[in-house]
């Protein structure tokens, strides 16, 4: 089992944080709505150069099972073919779905290095 929902939607804040290239490769305001069986977990996150902040609309909304979303962040499966498969489901700029692969690297060793910092305090 991966991390929660909400455990990822954290991480893609930080690494954002962690990773401010992402800001001029991406430039956009970003909708995850994860579902994970009864759950549904929303969380945006602004990836623009001129941070225009979460409260507004979102350039790209990206919806999809959470167990997806952990192969996504497993390298199991591209979003691109996660798309042509029907079960990532896309509203917005289609360019910008493109670039989700720049996302989930970030986002991916955003968890690695947390996971690290919780082992080495046990």
């Amino acid at each position: 089992m991966g991390p929660s929902a909400e455990d990822i939607v954290t991480a893609m804040h930080r690494a954002i944080k962690e990773t401010p290239s992402l800001r001029s490769r991406f430039n956009a305001v970003v909708e995850f709505c994860l579902f994970d069986g009864s759950d549904v977990t929303k969380g945006k996150i602004d990836i623009s150069k001129n941070k225009k902040g979460t409260s507004g609309k979102a350039d790209l909304i990206a919806s999809c099972d959470l167990s997806l979303f952990h192969k996504l962040l497993n390298k199991k499966i591209t979003p691109q073919q996660a798309f042509m498969q029907g079960k990532l489901k896309i509203k917005g700029n289609m360019g910008l779905a493109m670039k989700l692969t720049l996302v989930l690297n970030a986002t991916r060793k955003a968890l690695q290095n947390e996971n690290k910092v919780q082992r080495s305090k046990l």
